[in-house]
């Protein structure tokens, strides 16, 4: 089964993805930035879906740190934000797709299913 690591800022939110996912996943997820990194140093996981705003850290501090750790990881960036779409500082870190919200959960999974299969 394949791990997906989650950091989201909102915990009904993650309740909500880990639930529709955790049927076909492996599912990790935390609030806090530095939670996940903890986790990311002893575990790789096969996708992240990493908030952008968080509250200990900026989800683009984590995403550099990530990407240090696990250069190939494949990365779903999601935000409130629209305007984060054209961020070069996202791009150049080679994100695999970007999500905005509200999440649209039918969405989510198949830009999960096209990055990681089933």
């Amino acid at each position: 089964m394949k791990k997906i690591l989650i950091v989201e800022d909102e915990e009904l939110m993650l309740d909500i993805i880990k639930d529709t996912l955790g049927k076909k996943y492996e599912i990790k997820g935390f609030t806090l930035g530095k939670q996940a990194l903890e986790y990311l140093q002893k575990e790789q996981p096969d996708l992240v879906i990493l908030d952008i705003k968080l509250p200990d850290i900026t989800g683009l501090e984590l995403l550099e740190k990530i990407r240090k750790l696990f250069p190939k990881v494949p990365i779903i960036m999601c935000t409130a934000y629209d305007s984060f779409k054209t961020d070069y500082q996202i791009w150049s870190a080679n994100v695999a797709d970007y999500i905005v919200k509200p999440i649209v959960l039918e969405e989510l999974e198949t830009k999960i299913k096209k990055i990681i299969g089933e």
